[in-house]
């Protein structure tokens, strides 16, 4: 799985730049981090496009779940109403 940046959803600005926060499933290549701060949007698209490697970390795993889950029952209560 490939990480897309979506820049309305990850990318919040604070007071001195922008911070990355990658979904569940994702982190950065160099560390075991799910986010990180840039200067510009500019890196941010850099960093998603070569730092951005897939996670199996006990927290991601669990959350992955843990939506699967959550998305499996919601489309089993469709069915049934």
């Amino acid at each position: 799985m490939k990480y897309k940046l979506d820049i309305k959803k990850d990318v919040d600005a604070d007071g001195d730049g922008y911070m990355l926060w990658l979904p569940f499933g994702f982190r950065f290549s160099d560390d075991l981090v799910h986010v990180r701060c840039f200067d510009t949007l500019t890196e941010i698209r850099q960093a998603a496009k070569r730092d951005v490697v897939e996670c199996d970390c006990e927290d991601c795993t669990k959350n992955i779940i843990e939506l699967k889950a959550k998305e499996k029952a919601f489309l089993k209560s469709l069915l049934v109403d």
